[in-house]
């Protein structure tokens, strides 16, 4: 009972002070009635009539300190403010991860549906774009005779404008499809003495021609001429293709053919598919 009464506040208050005491002075028991510095107490505590606490009211005063120290223990356990934003943080990186792969598990289904994953055209090469590359192939005369640039977009199940390891991997993969393509368009086109050569997508300069510093990278502003739209995105820029978007890879290659000749009609033809499919 007497433990209950110190966890509580509530003692039998003796009728008299007992401290100090004549003989052992401030080294004697305390009365627990002063509690407050300089032996000063409530002069309802020092009322001689009051009443001892009865066991209903130990009970609920047990009962409100074990609500308390319930409510602190709680209160210690649960997660603070910085724990709760990396928690969110967390929650947000999933639900992205999960909406990352439902897209791509959508675009690969499209593909596959559709078939439609490469795209190569031949453009006549623009004035001005021709003038801008007179840098990049130094060994070819690019102010006269006819000039075509044939573009080469593979559609991708990765969006371009985030990076991933994923996106990664996809983009190594697409430039060696690249590279492949061009080296044996270019090899048809120079078996008929005419002249062909592409650009590099690491190093932005000529596959075929000497080393130059002039570039031509996939990101260059001059695609615009080529009808692809640029993104800049502050950090970077991407190239963006006109049914695809930002799910796009392009790269050009160059050559002294007419946009019209038979030649480049069957490059495009055979690099669609569309002799293949005729055929079926």
């Amino acid at each position: 009972m007497y433990v209950e009464q110190v966890l509580f506040g509530h003692l039998d208050k003796p009728d008299s002070t007992v401290w100090p005491d004549p003989n052992l002075g401030c080294l004697g028991p305390k009365d627990a009635r002063l509690l407050l510095p300089g032996n000063v107490g409530l002069k309802k505590a020092l009322d001689p009539k009051t009443t001892k606490a009865t066991p209903e009211q130990l009970q609920e005063d047990k009962k409100r300190m074990e609500d308390e120290i319930s409510f602190w223990r709680n209160l210690c356990e649960s997660p603070s403010n910085h724990q709760r934003q990396v928690q969110m943080l967390h929650q947000h990186e999933e639900v992205e991860k999960i909406q990352l792969e439902e897209m791509c598990a959508v675009e690969k289904a499209l593909q596959e549906k559709t078939g439609s994953t490469l795209e190569c055209k031949a453009h006549p090469c623009p004035d001005l774009l021709r003038r801008e590359l007179a840098g990049l192939f130094v060994n070819v005369n690019m102010r006269e005779g006819p000039l075509t640039v044939i573009t080469l977009c593979q559609r991708t199940v990765n969006d371009m404008t985030a990076w991933s390891a994923d996106m990664e991997e996809e983009r190594d993969e697409l430039i060696e499809n690249f590279i492949k393509t061009a080296t044996d368009i270019c090899a048809d086109l120079r078996r008929k003495s005419l002249w062909a050569d592409f650009v590099e997508p690491n190093s932005g300069r000529p596959f075929y021609s000497p080393y130059t510093n002039t570039t031509f990278f996939e990101t260059d502003e001059r695609y615009r001429h080529l009808g692809f739209r640029i993104q800049d995105l502050g950090c970077c820029k991407v190239i963006a293709h006109h049914k695809w978007g930002t799910h796009a890879f392009v790269g050009s290659i160059f050559t002294n053919a007419p946009v019209g000749s038979e030649f480049i009609e069957s490059i495009v033809n055979r690099t669609n598919g569309v002799e293949e499919t005729s055929q079926n």
